[in-house]
This record gives C-alpha cells, sequence and structure tokens, in this order.
C-alpha cells in the first residue's frame, strides 16, 4: 500500500522524537512492504534547527516545509534549499495536504 504521511512539529524539544518517529515508520514501511510520500511541516520554534542549511534533514527524501510566519518570529529568513522549502502558512500547508488525502501525525 501507498501512504501520503504529513508529520508535524512545532517545539524545537521534540526534534529527536521527530526523528525517532520517522525512522521507526520507515522501518514498518520496509518490513510490511508499503511505501510512503512523507512531508514534514515545521512551525513554532523548531524552524530554529535550520539555521544550519545542512542538517539530518537535507537530502532525506522527505518533503520539508518550513512556515514563513514561524521563520519571521525567530528573525530568519525564508529558505528554499534543497528538499526545504518556505510555506505561506505552517497551518494552511497542513489543511491543504489533508484534503489532498494525506494523514496526519503529530509530534507532541
Amino acid at each position: 500500500m501507498h501512504y501520503k504521511v504529513l508529520f508535524r512539529i512545532e517545539k524545537f524539544n521534540l526534534i529527536d522524537k521527530l526523528k525517532h518517529k520517522i525512522t521507526n515508520y520507515k522501518r514498518y514501511c520496509e518490513e510490511t512492504g508499503d511505501t510512503a510520500e512523507i512531508e514534514v511541516v515545521f512551525a513554532g520554534d523548531v524552524v530554529k534547527y535550520f539555521e544550519n542549511f545542512e542538517n539530518d534533514f537535507t537530502d532525506s527524501g522527505l518533503d520539508i516545509a518550513l512556515c514563513h510566519n514561524a521563520l519571521t518570529g525567530q528573525n530568519m529568513p525564508d529558505i528554499n534549499y534543497k528538499n526545504i522549502r518556505t510555506v505561506r502558512a505552517g497551518i494552511g500547508e497542513i489543511i491543504s495536504r489533508k484534503a489532498e488525502g494525506f494523514i496526519e501525525y503529530t509530534i507532541e
């Protein structure tokens, strides 16, 4: 089966939990033969993780969407680099993707 999965994260202190969940889900897909299109929406203070463009999410095979409003709130510029892009609003991206059939998983 092919799934469209949207991970949502808003808190910097949960970044390791996000990485762990993505790793576990990819492993699950390998074991079951499922495939997935994965997007991660970053909003809130977690966008600070992208002060360094080269990080664990760069060239990861994931579609990374950063909230423009969150970047502005952290005094950071919009970022469009490799698989990392800025969207107008994280909530708008989430709602659009859910309308396209993505399943949302929020990191809390």
